[in-house]
């Protein structure tokens, strides 16, 4: 009987040890999970995401050129204070211009649709002007608005047309700019003023003597080629027609 006492007595002890060890958690991380369904268990669920560095911006992946999913609306172009009479304000050829997207989908070809109505871009190094140097004046594609000239148009090796100066170069002009936080990004958006076409976005990195950089669509525009005999005053003559208030 002293034999089986002696043999039971550790037993009980290591039975009892081993029932105190199992109710405490291995380490301070690793605490036992609750109740399923207590407010304990809703409160410490954490549902995992992407990991990424501070500070990252990842823009998101899309097609080469299409709509901004973070852009606003286009603008109107029926807006008064736009127009010194108050009216729709007219194309070259003196008909209305569009009110609905439906109406400028039909006037314009896809891409240019997607990018002056949509707020799109177009593919780096791909667009017909990105490295034209023909003298002429630069117009807005939906309404024939004058928006550059040849003698302000650098080559900047971005990949896309890019011009130093608006043609009437100043304020509340052809050109207007808002700012466009879409992507994460702060830029300053450009749009024709007279008929809200997105064109593209201004930087601050350009030549002198502005210091500025108008980084513009392609398809948002269209060349109107000098006449022969205008050479290289062209685009100077262009910009003092614009500042006086003609073409």
């Amino acid at each position: 009987m002293r034999s089986l006492n002696r043999f039971l007595s550790p037993l009980i002890v290591a039975t009892a040890i081993a029932a105190v060890l199992a109710g405490v958690p291995s380490s301070a991380d690793d605490p036992p999970a609750p109740p399923a369904g207590s407010s304990r268990a809703k409160k410490t669920q954490k549902t995992p995401g992407p990991k990424t560095a501070q500070g990252q911006k990842t823009p998101p992946k899309g097609p080469l050129f299409g709509p901004n999913p973070g852009a606003k609306p286009p603008m109107p172009t029926d807006n008064a204070a736009d127009t010194s009479d108050g009216e729709n304000p007219a194309d070259p050829f003196g008909e209305p211009l569009p009110k609905t997207l439906e109406e400028w989908r039909s006037r314009l070809t896809a891409e240019q649709f997607q990018i002056t109505r949509m707020k799109g871009t177009e593919r780096a190094f791909t667009g017909k002007y990105w490295k034209t140097d023909t003298p002429g004046t630069y117009k807005c594609v939906c309404c024939g608005e004058p928006l550059f000239t040849s003698g302000d148009k650098f080559l900047s090796e971005c990949g896309w047309p890019a011009f130093s100066a608006p043609i009437d170069k100043k304020a509340n002009g052809k050109v207007a700019e808002t700012p466009d936080f879409t992507f994460g990004m702060r830029r300053v958006e450009v749009t024709c003023r007279k008929c809200g076409a997105h064109l593209g976005h201004v930087f601050n990195d350009g030549p002198p003597p502005t210091g500025i950089r108008y980084c513009i669509n392609s398809a948002s525009i269209v060349l109107d080629e000098a006449k022969p005999g205008d050479g290289k005053d062209a685009g100077k003559n262009a910009a003092e027609g614009a500042a006086d208030g003609g073409e």
